[in-house]
């Protein structure tokens, strides 16, 4: 299976920490970045990269209205 790193970022963009785990394709790993994100109150997304090629991010929804 493919391994893909996720990166937990702050409000400026900055990462501190990644974590990384295998999945079966693009879709499972996006659901796993998800779950990371809730796991880090301080990021407010987490961009998911496989290799060199960016998977794509997951942010938070904005509910402050």
């Amino acid at each position: 299976m493919p391994l893909f790193t996720f990166y937990p970022c702050r409000s400026d963009g900055s990462s501190t920490a990644f974590e990384t785990f295998e999945h079966q394709d693009d879709a499972h790993a996006l659901v796993r970045a998800g779950r990371v994100l809730s796991e880090h109150d301080s990021a407010v997304e987490v961009v998911v990269w496989q290799g060199e090629r960016q998977v794509g991010a997951v942010g938070r929804l904005d509910t402050a209205r």
